[in-house]
């Protein structure tokens, strides 16, 4: 019996996904040969020329490997070679074929080659073609250089340079891997995997590729540097899948606030058992997530130095999520829409499978932008935390909760608060909660506003203040004016370079019209000795008018001719009435119903009184009253039903009615004098009275007692 015949070793082949290579050599006894035939030479370097070898290798009382071969040639140096070789292999209940055109060994047997048309196939449905396969039995390693194709079930591919260790059972392809897995019967599944070389571990469950990794999958297209697949124990379905090397899965066709991307130097998925549907993923180093929008807009885009997320049965839609360090939040809007930004330290969103992500925190170094639009906005939110309600994933941010030495800034407005509540699509803010011991506040170049609660709607603003309310009108900087051009006026009756203050328990403002109303027990305003005071306070920004109701008490700063001295004298009138009203065009104060002035002309109440000013708007001009009116001067009191004062001429006329003259007391010396008539003429601070009658009625004048004229000083 030859040398060959005696030690024996053979090799075996797997490759692909699922593809197993079986190589090994053991000690075998052989058949008898037939009777010899006369045969041709097939290689006349040949020492030993046998046709139709047959080897066999029983373990127990079962074959488990067996080598068939047309014809068998031994040489000198103890090296044999095998022509048409079939070898068939049981291992692990699995039955291997494989096929070439010549088999050769070493002298002892430790090296084999099997060259031209190998083909390898398994009883598992494994096939396997490659031009050439050696294999040494030093290292256990069959190797397969050059182009390699193969296939099983739905599984097909190429490759150039096949290596197998038997030891490890682990399959290499050295470079231009391409492997193809078709559609299951319920059309599911397709893939194809490009890369330069890879690995196919079947004992222990996975399959890597690296170099220039392309995956191509019904609802995913996956690149990166490497990739790692880990298999079930049947090897028909991926549990997990490891990218290393920028990395990216794009998934078309995802459903609006779906995941439609993914990217990172680092991504681990991990698939519902048994699917090829994702249920979870994580991300790191320049991790980046996109979110479908709706039809027609953009993506919204998330990066963070790490991101976590977990989906629901359908592999897209988030349903929690966690993102750490360097977060940033991009939702571009459609056109007309500003588009919003959130940055922070940190993120946690929370959802469920029907609706996806329904709340976001965002903590720590939180900024919130909104910008562009029509017409464009440019809002600016920073905070501690930013709690969000959402509607659809990102796409719609329904609700932003900021708490945390919160600064919100709107355009020109900016608003302060311990806690801010916006309503995205309604635009209203409500602020609450102290910063120290500041209150809530907001200010823009026209007003600044501290309250208890403060609401607040944009654009505008328009702002409903309550609780301790304490409000600052800014005067107008030179050039600046509304949307119109207009400068926002303080009152008229107060100095217009000089800033105002309110207090109140309520105020509304409307920054769009500049209305501001001020409400509640003795709301005041007021600018250095000018005050007006009153449950409700209504300032027009654009014109300067000025109203009060329900019960008023003011007091101005006028101007007026001492008329003793004749010398211009600064001093306080103090006003009083249900209602008052200041209209700037008319430079005119009107109190209406139990209506009383009190100024440096005298004491006069009526039913209504009106002061007209100067052009200064302090100057006293003229003086009108109507209805019961009682005017008081030193020394002198003028009961009558209307009274008209005119400063130029320094000249007061009281009228009464044909039913009720106009009385007048006056103190001359030691004695008081009573004056009647129809009208009654005099002039301020002198004793000459111009009387008139009328049709049936006489003027006189009489003395009488003192005692209703106050006592002369």
């Amino acid at each position: 019996m030859v040398a060959w015949q005696k030690r024996a070793r053979l090799a075996t082949l797997v490759v692909g996904v699922g593809i197993v290579a079986a190589v090994f050599a053991t000690s075998r006894r052989r058949e008898g040969p037939p009777p010899a035939t006369p045969v041709s030479r097939a290689d006349t370097l040949a020492v030993v020329e046998t046709s139709g070898a047959i080897l066999r290798q029983v373990k127990g009382a079962r074959e488990n490997f067996r080598l068939e071969a047309e014809k068998q040639l031994t040489y000198q140096d103890g090296s044999t070679k095998l022509i048409g070789v079939k070898i068939t292999i049981e291992r692990e209940g699995k039955t291997y074929i494989v096929t070439g055109n010549e088999t050769k060994a070493g002298s002892n047997q430790s090296n084999i080659e099997i060259v031209g048309n190998v083909h390898l196939t398994s009883n598992d449905d494994l096939d396997v073609t490659a031009g050439t396969a050696t294999y040494t039995e030093d290292e256990g390693i069959v190797r397969a250089p050059g182009d390699v194709t193969f296939k099983r079930g739905r599984m097909s591919g190429t490759a150039f340079d096949f290596s197998y260790d038997k030891n490890r059972d682990q399959i290499g392809l050295a470079d231009k891997t391409n492997i193809t897995l078709a559609a299951d019967p319920k059309g599911e599944g397709a893939t194809r995997i490009t890369s330069g070389s890879a690995l196919l571990a079947r004992k222990d469950k996975f399959a890597s590729f690296e170099r220039s990794v392309h995956i191509v999958r019904t609802d995913q297209i996956i690149d990166s540097a490497s990739a790692i697949f880990d298999l079930t124990q049947d090897e028909k379905h991926i549990t997990g899948l490891e990218l290393t090397g920028g990395a990216t899965i794009a998934m078309p066709g995802a459903a609006p606030g779906g995941l439609s991307g993914l990217a990172g130097d680092n991504i681990k998925l991990t698939y519902i058992p048994n699917t090829e549907i994702l249920q979870r993923a994580s991300l790191s180093t320049g991790a980046s997530l996109r979110l479908a929008g709706d039809k027609g807009a953009p993506e919204k885009t998330l990066s963070a130095s790490t991101l976590d997320m977990e989906l629901a049965p359908d592999g897209v839609t988030v349903t929690a999520l966690t993102a750490r360090e360097q977060v940033k939040l991009d939702l571009p809007a459609p056109k007309g829409q500003p588009s919003k930004s959130i940055r922070s330290a940190s993120l946690v969103g929370t959802g469920d499978a029907q609706v996806g992500l329904k709340a976001a925190v965002f903590t720590d170094n939180v900024e919130y932008r909104e910008t562009g639009g029509t017409p464009p906005v440019q809002r600016i939110v920073t905070s501690r935390v930013l709690d969000t309600t959402l509607a659809n994933g990102f796409n719609d941010i329904r609700l932003a909760r900021f708490s945390g030495n919160v600064r919100f800034r709107d355009g020109g407005t900016e608003a302060t608060s311990a806690i801010v509540e916006y309503q995205v699509p309604t635009g209203e803010v409500e602020l609450t909660g102290k910063i120290g011991n500041a209150l809530p506040r907001v200010e823009d170049e026209r007003v600044k506003v501290d309250a208890v609660r403060i609401n607040m709607t944009l654009p505008g603003p328009k702002l409903v203040a309550e609780d301790g309310v304490t409000t600052l009108l800014k005067p107008a900087k030179p050039g600046a004016g509304t949307a119109g051009g207009a400068k926002t006026k303080i009152p008229g009756i107060m100095q217009q370079d000089q800033q105002v203050n309110g207090k109140s328990d309520k105020l509304t403002y409307n920054g769009e019209t500049s209305a501001m109303e001020l409400s509640g027990n003795n709301a005041t305003l007021w600018q250095g000795d000018t005050k007006i005071q009153g449950p409700v306070i209504q300032v027009d920004g654009a014109t300067g008018n000025l109203s009060a109701s329900g019960g008023v008490r003011s007091w101005m700063v006028v101007q007026d001719t001492n008329a003793e001295t004749k010398a211009q004298e600064r001093s306080v009138a103090r006003g009083v009435g249900q209602e008052m009203a200041y209209d700037d065009s008319q430079r005119k104060v009107t109190y209406v119903k139990e209506a009383n002035l009190v100024s440096p002309q005298g004491d006069v109440k009526g039913n209504t009184v009106v002061l007209f000013l100067g052009a200064n708007g302090q100057d006293i001009d003229r003086l009108h009253a109507v209805g019961n009116v009682t005017f008081k001067e030193k020394d002198r009191i003028t009961v009558g039903e209307e009274l008209n004062y005119s400063a130029a001429t320094e000249e007061y006329t009281m009228a009464g009615t044909k039913d009720k003259l106009v009385r007048m007391l006056r103190r001359e010396q030691a004695e008081c004098k009573e004056s009647t008539g129809s009208a009654l003429t005099f002039k301020r601070g002198a004793d000459s009275l111009a009387m008139k009658g009328s049709e049936g009625t006489r003027t006189q004048t009489k003395t009488v007692n003192c005692s209703e004229l106050p006592p002369s000083n």
